[in-house]
């Protein structure tokens, strides 16, 4: 669900409706437990009300701040693991140059090939999890071109080449890996029921009067809303209006990599 919310809202709409949402709960659920509840009102300056509160709010806190920190981990690994495949690629460019000129003209047009259909049609598979066949399928083109001039295997760059296929492998294997990265659902669970017990707890905390409160009431459900939203646009690395960036794999840059 979270993925589907990802892909089809920008950050405006996410905002309104994970931190409209918390606030709406916040101040309705306020509304609520006075109407049906009106001895809240009696007692929501009680100095063991106010330590649940410090206590649950507190204990929340930390789960949310841990949670969002292990979010941003997962993106900047994702992140660096794109480059690092980018980095891959740039080296099968840089070796395949020392081979024979017809192999190295062939294997450098299947790269630039596989490098061109990660970035255009891959990228956006991956919003979903999802990965392309024909990358796949060009890497097996270089496997067999280089299989089938292995007259050249003498040559020093040759060995190099194929090393540094294989590597490429590796990395497309992590990158695609990376696509998945998520909470459990779980957790997920488990974080919007601590969101909701967590602004509910606010209900029992009386400061000065009842408009101070609902302010309050609204501001702490703003604040519990931005975190979660922030922990909502760092799940999934490549889906969302913040995801890796596929620059990396641009012919130019490769090119630069590889030394022209």
């Amino acid at each position: 669900m979270d993925r589907w919310l990802l892909n089809n809202l920008s950050t405006w709409e996410l905002a309104l409706l994970v931190v409209g949402g918390a606030v709406c709960i916040g101040l309705g659920g306020f509304t609520l437990m006075r109407r049906f509840v009106p001895s809240l009102a009696d007692h929501a300056d009680s100095r063991s009300l106010s330590s649940a509160f410090s206590i649950s709010s507190g204990l929340f806190s930390f789960v949310l701040a841990f949670t969002i920190g292990q979010l941003y981990t997962n993106f900047t690994r994702a992140n660096a693991d794109a480059k690092q495949e980018a980095t891959v690629v740039a080296q099968v460019l840089r070796t395949s140059a020392g081979l024979p000129k017809p192999l190295a003209q062939k294997v450098r047009l299947e790269t630039l090939s596989y490098a061109r259909e990660v970035r255009t049609h891959e990228w956006h598979l991956m919003q979903n999890g999802g990965s392309s066949v024909v990358a796949w399928h060009d890497v097996d083109h270089l496997y067999k071109t280089l299989q089938a001039s292995s007259s050249a295997s003498s040559n020093p760059f040759y060995g190099q080449t194929l090393a540094r296929l294989n590597d490429l492998v590796t990395a497309r294997r992590v990158r695609l890996d990376d696509a998945n990265l998520s909470l459990p659902v779980v957790f997920q669970v488990l974080l919007l029921l601590g969101a909701v017990l967590a602004i509910s707890t606010t209900f029992y905390f009386k400061p000065f009067g009842e408009r101070i409160q609902v302010a309050m009431i609204g501001a702490a459900s703003a604040l519990i809303g931005t975190a979660m939203l922030v922990a909502l646009i760092l799940d999934f690395p490549y889906s969302g209006a913040i995801a890796v960036s596929s620059a990396p794999f641009k012919a130019a840059s490769l090119l630069l990599l590889a030394g022209g």
